[in-house]
């Protein structure tokens, strides 16, 4: 599974289809990708592109929709502004990032050696001295070996971050790409600007509504997809 340009995914003859996970407030970006990308390939895929995170919000009351993309980096494609919806303003709003300080917990992964006890067989010689002949004869036992294991979570954190006013209040934290790109893709990765437009949801629906992340998936189909895996929001943390 990689996640890669269109054109070199379009190049593979694969068909696309597209591919869309729906999640709540309080997510982890990086963790988001990660499940996204797992079950594109649980589905059969090959190749992802053109990847979206959507996130629902309001501006001036109005319900809106803000869009970044995940693209690689040596791209020589364009980031595309949203597309045109008949009967739909195209207005934009003009984002300005803010910076706060922040105690939350942040998805990480990092290689831990763990024990693992295992079942080995050995064979053991025998000597049978009426007839003067030895003999391998088979033995089991149980050894313990120290394995390399990659272990993810949530690690809690004060720092200071910068970010645009509607992931703060989806107490969303954004991905970090290099983990994503490391089990992913031989590209470096990076997030476009956001692009907010108006919703085509109505006032009166919540504002939680779910966000979603996207993508065209290359090979398999959405029929073999998995369900989607138990979503695993922020822990609540108490201030220090």
């Amino acid at each position: 599974m990689t996640l890669t340009t269109r054109d070199e995914a379009a190049a593979s003859g694969l068909k696309p289809w597209k591919l869309a996970v729906a999640f709540g407030a309080r997510r982890d970006g990086t963790q988001l990708l990660l499940d996204f990308m797992k079950r594109a390939e649980a589905a059969g895929g090959r190749y992802v592109s053109d990847v979206r995170i959507v996130l629902a919000s309001d501006q001036d009351g109005e319900p809106v929709e803000c869009l970044t993309e995940i693209v690689p980096e040596s791209s020589v494609e364009i980031a595309r502004m949203l597309q045109s919806t008949p009967g739909r303003t195209e207005m934009r709003y003009h984002l300005v990032p803010v910076t706060k300080t922040v105690f939350e917990s942040q998805y990480q992964c990092q290689f831990v050696m763990e024990p693992r006890t295992v079942s080995e067989t050995y064979y053991e010689r025998q000597y049978d001295s009426s007839s003067k002949t030895s003999r391998s004869v088979p033995r089991t036992r149980m050894v313990t070996r120290f394995e390399n294991r990659q272990k993810c979570g949530y690690a809690p954190m004060t720092r200071t971050v910068t970010r645009f006013e509607y992931q703060f209040r989806s107490e969303y934290i954004p991905p970090r790409l290099e983990m994503v790109a490391r089990r992913y893709t031989r590209w470096s990765l990076k997030e476009t600007l956001p692009v907010c437009a108006p919703s085509s949801r109505q006032p009166e629906d919540p504002p939680s509504m779910p966000h979603r992340v996207e993508g065209e998936v290359y090979g398999g189909a959405l029929e073999q997809a998995p369900d989607a895996p138990t979503q695993q929001v922020l822990p609540d943390l108490e201030a220090p």
